[in-house]
């Protein structure tokens, strides 16, 4: 199983963010998705999310999030700490 970090951009409200994770929740190969900080009161801070995916789907759905508009960006966390 791997991890994918995913943030919404600025203009993505609450409820299509919710929306989203319902969308990417059926996407095969995932096993969950939510919020790094889900507590969090910063809108910068609430709009980090994760999925936990299957090792032969994690490519693929990262090509997917980064391709939808209201994702900002999708990566693996260690790439992330490499760039």
């Amino acid at each position: 199983m791997k991890s994918i970090m995913f943030s919404f951009g600025d203009s993505a409200t609450e409820a299509s963010q919710d929306q989203a994770r319902a969308e990417i929740l059926g996407m095969p190969g995932v096993r969950n998705v939510g919020r790094i900080s889900p507590e969090a009161n910063k809108p910068a801070l609430r709009r980090m999310w994760y999925a936990e995916v299957d090792d032969e789907s994690a490519d693929a759905i990262v090509r997917r999030l980064r391709s939808k508009s209201e994702i900002q960006s999708a990566d693996f966390p260690a790439l992330r700490r490499l760039v």
